[in-house]
């Protein structure tokens, strides 16, 4: 946990999560205000005012859950999407498929709304799946998601129609992207199921609290999830209200009569921003008009209630959304930040440094025969001494700004903002050393311990953006120039500028660590 607050207070806190923290806070704040303003106005209008109160909470509740449910699906597809690029970059070979297993579960296990996740190939059978390791006799041809991306060639996130597990019978929707041969053609469909009984628990601890209806439905009008909860069989809201969500798609209020219970209700909307579902929040009429039939004192507790609960979910909203965004950035196995994280962050230091004209430095760590050291000690053997690595590698970082990262395997990339080739080859070494320190033992290698090869490179861009992938590539040349040296080894190479032009890196020296 505090690994993952860590990324997101380095990474994410200054530039996206504000938006949203303070959006949340507005919606606290005004609801407050509302509320209260609406007590005052009981003394004399106390039926017109539950009516609006209704209309207030039940909003504000959609548009919470609305948000709630957005994230999920965000962060389902984000993962989505990073294993389709994955895939695609490393194939699906034993080790990837071993890699791509050992991520999907510990991310499955991580994030609750997560039922399962897995990767089809081009004919519908599971490559890799979260949830089991034998998948004979399992394909999924039949589903709808993989038949529309086998006749789509768009590369954007699809939301299926809900689906029964063929693992263990859960219900729930799936976020998929498609994903390409190298020659451009389909390869296969990478799905990440979002559990429907994530969402039943969550909108049965608001309907505890509040009572009414909550319902998640799809555009076709299919409730998909409803407290309290319906029996097993399917139903579709009726006519009337689906033509009243279809007429204002964005969201509302609404009053309808029930087809389920014939009870007349009213309640609000809020359609999820680029997902095909709603989050509805409604009351009876009856139960609106609860407290104009009992004494008035009482109202002013239970709006008290009500406020009560929605700071309480603003707060547990704001605290979810920062977690989310830091496992979004965050390597599982190792507490480091994750490829995609670095990648931001070398931009944004490349732009800051051709406003100061400061280098700027990347450390490519890759260990010395960490397949064999797998192979010889097992992959949970691996795992650790990956962590280890990784912990020491980070623990050699001081100055404010450096960066560590999972570049991917047992690869580790260091971002070193206005830090010249020197003193990088200078921090890597003293990084070489500190690892031989652990004295991990690995038969048959130098001094039977665990080493690592480094290559540095460097560019010191001036006006212009310098080159990210010019940078990683220099780093990466360097890298293999150690290996090719004999491994245990740091390399450097360095280049005056890497703006639109990718300049060729400069091997400069392959200085011992032994």
């Amino acid at each position: 946990m505090h690994q993952l607050l860590s990324v997101y207070r380095s990474v994410l806190s200054p530039f996206v999560w504000p938006s949203v923290r303070s959006r949340t806070l507005g919606v606290m704040i005004c609801v407050c205000a509302a509320l209260i303003g609406t007590e005052a106005l009981q003394l004399w209008r106390v039926y017109d005012d539950n009516i609006r109160q209704n209309d207030l909470i039940t909003s504000n509740t959609a548009q919470s859950l609305a948000s709630q449910a957005e994230t999920s699906l965000q962060t389902a597809d984000t993962i989505v999407a990073s294993l389709v690029e994955q895939v695609e970059a490393e194939g699906t070979g034993p080790e990837a498929k071993s890699r791509l297993y050992h991520l999907m579960t510990s991310l499955a296990a991580a994030l609750p709304a997560i039922h399962e996740m897995g990767i089809m190939d081009k004919n519908g059978d599971p490559v890799v799946k979260s949830l089991v390791t034998n998948l004979a006799g399992l394909n999924y041809s039949e589903r709808e998601y993989y038949r529309y991306h086998r006749a789509h060639a768009d590369r954007q996130a699809y939301i299926g129609e809900r689906i029964t597990s063929k693992i263990d019978g859960a219900q729930s929707i799936t976020v998929t992207r498609r994903y390409n041969n190298p020659d451009g053609s389909f390869g296969g469909v990478v799905v990440a199921s979002v559990s429907l009984s994530f969402f039943q628990h969550l909108f049965d601890q608001m309907q505890a609290k509040s009572g009414g209806v909550i319902v998640l439905l799809g555009d076709d009008g299919v409730i998909l999830v409803r407290s309290p909860a319906l029996p097993k069989a399917s139903y579709r809201i009726a006519g009337e209200l689906r033509q009243d969500l279809q007429d204002h798609p964005g969201g509302g209020s609404v009053a309808y009569k029930s087809g389920f219970d014939a009870v007349q209700r009213q309640g609000s909307y809020q359609h999820l921003r680029g997902f095909p579902l709603t989050a509805l929040v409604s009351q009876s009429d009856w139960d609106i008009q609860a407290p104009w039939r009992a004494e008035l004192e009482w109202h002013g507790i239970i709006l008290t209630c009500v406020i009560i609960v929605v700071i309480g979910l603003g707060g547990r909203a704001i605290t979810a959304t920062n977690l989310l965004a830091a496992q979004a950035m965050q390597d599982s196995l190792t507490g480091l930040a994750n490829r995609r994280c670095f990648d931001e962050r070398i931009q944004r230091e490349l732009k800051r440094a051709a406003r100061s004209g400061q280098p700027v430095s990347v450390i490519m760590i890759d260990i010395d025969h960490f397949k064999a050291f797998n192979d010889c000690y097992g992959h949970p053997a691996g795992d650790e001494c990956l962590r280890l690595v990784a912990r020491t590698i980070q623990g050699s970082l001081r100055r404010q700004g450096e960066f560590a990262a999972r570049y991917g395997g047992e690869e580790i990339a260091v971002l070193l903002p206005g830090c010249d080739g020197p003193r990088a080859a200078a921090l890597a070494e003293t990084m070489l050393r500190a690892v031989r320190g652990l004295a991990l033992r690995q038969a048959g290698h130098l001094d039977d311990v665990v080493t690592f090869s480094a290559g540095v490179g460097t560019c010191a861009p001036g006006r212009d953006e310098g080159d990210a992938q010019a940078l990683v590539e220099m780093a990466d040349t360097a890298l293999y120039a150690a290996k090719a040296a004999g491994r245990n080894r740091v390399a450097t190479a360095w280049c005056s500028g890497v703006a639109r032009g990718r300049e060729a890196a400069e091997l400069v020296s392959l200085p011992s660590a032994a």
